[in-house]
């Protein structure tokens, strides 16, 4: 009968089998597979947080960064990195020997070999614990070092202008890009670079948000306002250094930065689904290819993944809890992005399905701006889930893990709408009364309103009244000559002032009957002759007989009205 296996067996099991192919595939003679090198980091790690050796699953950390650098192509893979991540794998394996006797030496080995992964992946060790509250003041900067930040920020931020032109005329064009990232080189191998806060955050910002271009297969939109304001932040920075010998931490320039950088590449605003392309009632709109192409999908997060998603993301939240600006809390935020964007998986498993609509969810809330204005709830929501994930590997029920986990992203869901947009100033009340009349005196009455003279019973009818009362306005206002100026709209032609009243003995013009209007005789008879050539040339395109009905219905009525002076 076998011996079932303890907590420290397996654990050892386990993890020598993981080392076992973390060995393998560094010592090929090409790099590493980014997916699988990721995927066994995130493996050890989450092996390590289930058999609670805390100390060894912090330095699996740090391999699982230097494996998240190495898929984002933020870490080169050259024959340094190799021999030290293969002496890394070592490491491990001695600490793995020693879990049984674990003594604080092994501890502090540990949390030494996190600290050389993390560095060796790009991240300074402020990003993941805050610096004493005693830290003695900065040293003054030197005079050539000021010089030297000031000319070589100022030629970064002109790289990053004419980035933000060429993503704006070509959107498709990264050679701008890799110069910017070529002009930065300068400032990274700076020894004073951390004491020139928020200098380097705004570096690694540039950095990450180049690398996420690369990777992509079109630029997010007004991705140029974001090189735009990143351009405008290091100019700030390189003007603060040599003015004032350091740049100002919470400087609007950087923070407009960083806001925008995480707004823009939360979410593809721009992405529509294929189903919007197609025409209504199309009922075969999408023609299958005779030959498929085969793509291998991405395998669903285990329990050993979703373990380590949940470590990662309590420790973000405590990170962006402790954050010291707003410039480092959305940096912080950005490293966030790739996470969730990895954990959005297809997956069969409810726990993982529930963690991708969570992923959705933070990412939507990140885009509207909640960090900037409810940091300490998206923290909360980011530690509750990590705790839920954690938990995975406690608890057999699956199905209660992933309802609470939805439960926490339909309340980050809240987050976006719990801030209302600020109301326009209403107009203050005012009561009924004071809107009426304080005396009668200016109340006109109606019927000092008519006219002095006697009005007629009833209008002319017809088009009599029409011409009365355009004389009588034409009499009120004066004769306008026609105007081209007047026809336009450009200067007003001035009236010609009515004649002078001539007293009560002129006596007012009739005005002039429709009748002497119409043609008469010879005049009618002409009209007529000339109706006649209309039909004939009508009759000649054989046109249909409605057409010629107005012009024979004329010829009809000038007959009686030639031949009455003839």
């Amino acid at each position: 009968m076998t011996t079932p296996l303890g907590a420290a067996d397996f654990f050892a099991l386990e993890s020598g089998e993981c080392l076992d192919r973390l060995e393998h595939l560094v010592s090929q003679p090409d790099p590493p597979p980014a997916d699988e090198f990721l995927r066994s980091a995130r493996v050890l790690r989450g092996s390590a947080l289930m058999a609670g050796h805390t100390q060894i699953a912090r330095a699996a950390a740090g391999l699982e960064a230097l494996a998240r650098a190495r898929r984002d192509h933020k870490r080169a893979w050259d024959a340094a990195t190799r021999e030290q991540v293969a002496q890394a794998v070592e490491e491990f394996r001695l600490l793995v020997r020693r879990v049984q006797e674990w003594t604080d030496a092994d501890t502090a080995r540990a949390l030494r070999l996190g600290k050389n992964l993390e560095s060796l992946a790009g991240r300074s060790g402020t990003d993941f614990a805050d610096q004493p509250a005693g830290k003695t003041e900065r040293p003054e900067l030197h005079t050539g070092v000021r010089a030297f930040v000031a000319r070589e920020g100022a030629l970064i931020a002109s790289a990053l202008d004419r980035a933000a032109r060429a993503l704006r005329a070509t959107p498709g064009d990264r050679e701008p890009l890799y110069n910017v990232i070529r002009r930065m080189q300068s400032l990274r191998g700076l020894a004073e670079l951390g004491d020139l806060v928020p200098l380097p955050e705004i570096l690694d910002g540039i950095e990450l948000a180049v690398g996420d271009l690369t990777r992509l297969f079109a630029p997010p939109p007004d991705v140029d306002q974001v090189m735009e304001c990143a351009g405008r932040a290091l100019t700030r920075i390189s003007r603060d250094v040599a003015e004032h010998g350091r740049p100002d931490p919470e400087a609007e320039e950087a923070r407009r930065f960083t806001e925008l950088l995480l707004r823009a590449f939360a979410v593809e605003r721009d992405v529509v689904s294929i189903e919007s392309l197609y025409f209504s009632g199309d009922r075969e709109p999408l023609t299958q290819p005779l030959a498929q192409p085969q793509f291998t999908p991405p395998e669903p997060l285990g329990p050993l993944e979703l373990v380590s998603q949940g470590e990662h993301l309590c420790q973000t939240a405590d990170l962006i809890a402790g954050s010291r600006s707003a410039i480092q809390r959305d940096l912080r935020l950005y490293h966030l992005l790739g996470v969730l964007r990895s954990a959005a998986t297809p997956s069969p498993d409810p726990v993982a399905g529930a963690l991708g609509i969570f992923a959705r969810s933070a990412q939507e809330a990140l885009a509207a701006g909640v960090a900037s204005r409810a940091v300490a709830e998206l923290a909360a929501r980011l530690r509750e889930a990590g705790e839920l994930l954690r938990a995975v590997g406690e608890t057999d029920d699956r199905m209660l893990i992933s309802r609470r986990l939805l439960d926490v992203a339909h309340r980050l869901d809240g987050l976006r709408s719990a801030e209302p947009p600020p109301a326009a100033a209403e107009p203050p009340i005012v009561p009924i009364h004071s809107l009426a009349y304080d005396t009668e005196e200016g109340i006109v009455p109606i019927e000092s309103l008519a006219p002095d003279g006697p009005v007629d019973a009833e209008p002319p009818p017809g088009m009599e009244a029409s011409f009365r009362t355009f004389d009588l306005l034409i009499r009120q206002r004066g004769s306008v000559p026609p105007s081209l100026n007047s026809l336009l709209g450009q200067t007003p032609t001035p009236a010609v002032e009515a004649p002078a009243d001539r007293g009560p003995s002129a006596r007012e013009e009739e005005p002039v009957a429709i009748r002497t209007l119409t043609y008469r005789g010879h005049a009618a008879l002409e009209r007529a002759v000339t109706v006649r050539h209309q039909i004939a040339a009508e009759l000649s395109k054989e046109t249909s007989l409605e057409s010629l009905q107005p012009l024979l219905q004329e010829l009809l009525d000038l007959v009686p009205l030639a031949l009455e002076h003839s």
